[in-house]
Parts: structure tokens; sequence; C-alpha cells
């Protein structure tokens, strides 16, 4: 699959508040990832009212996979994942496979650095994203979102 360059660069902010480029549902994630997704539920109990049951949504898909956190009164957060397929891209297009150059093209204000991990993080600390690079190549995306 041809990996094409970004339409236009997005702010650091933008990218954080919506790395996917849909609302963190998990009606969009299903709707957007590959036909081949696998998905999971695990049960977990509420940290502030043990009576009350949470659902983690597991969503997988080859070497990429997607958390989504849904509390016992229906709200959903996106909690954690990691990326390592070209099928499953964020928002802009950005997909394993790139270059730096092309996600410094993406992003704008991410840091440039000889390393082969970039890190893009909220302000508040609240979203982690790693890109993970291997001789220029973007080979996996991992990234954390805080919940309570």
């Amino acid at each position: 699959k041809e990996i094409s360059t970004p339409k236009e660069t997005i702010t650091a902010e933008k990218f954080l508040a919506s790395p996917f480029g849909h609302d963190e549902s998990i009606k969009s994630f299903i709707s957007t990832l590959p036909k081949k997704t696998i998905i999971r539920k695990l049960v977990k109990r509420n940290v502030h009212y043990p009576e009350k049951t949470d659902t983690i949504y597991q969503l997988t898909y080859k070497h990429s996979e997607v958390l989504i956190y849904k509390t016992y009164f229906n709200r959903e957060i996106l909690i954690a994942g990691k990326i390592g397929d070209t099928q499953v891209s964020l928002i802009n297009g950005l997909t394993v496979g790139i270059t730096k150059d092309q996600l410094h093209k993406s992003i704008k204000g991410i840091k440039k650095s000889e390393t082969d991990t970039l890190k893009l993080s909220a302000p508040d600390d609240t979203r982690n994203f790693n890109f993970i690079f291997k001789k220029d190549k973007l080979k996996k995306i991992t990234f954390t979102s805080y919940y309570d």
C-alpha cells in the first residue's frame, strides 16, 4: 500500500484531542478498523463502586490493538493501544511505514530527535504517544491515555 504524505500539518493539540480523526466510541472504531478486527470484552470491576461492572473492549487486528474502557454508565474512554499495520491509520493518514520527516510534516510540535522513539504527550500528561522508528521507517505507534 502506497503511503501518502499528509494533506496538511495539524497541531499536536489537535492530534492528541482526536488521534484517529473520529470520536473515541466503540462504534466509531468498529466502523473504521479493518473488517477482520477481533473484538473481545473483558469485565472489570469499577474502582470507585466495586458492585458496578465496567467493560474493557479489546479490538485487535494483526499487530494492532485498541483498548476502550466502557464504564457502567456507558462512558467510553480510549485507554491504550498499539498500531503496527498499515491498514490501521490515525488522523491525517498517519500510519506505520512513514518516515520521520513525513511525521514532522504531519504533526507540528513533535520534537526532532536522533533517537528511534519520538514522543508526543499532552501538557497534562493525560495522553502519550510513542512513534517507534527503525531505519527511518515508522515501525510501531503505542499510546496510553489516563482514565480514572
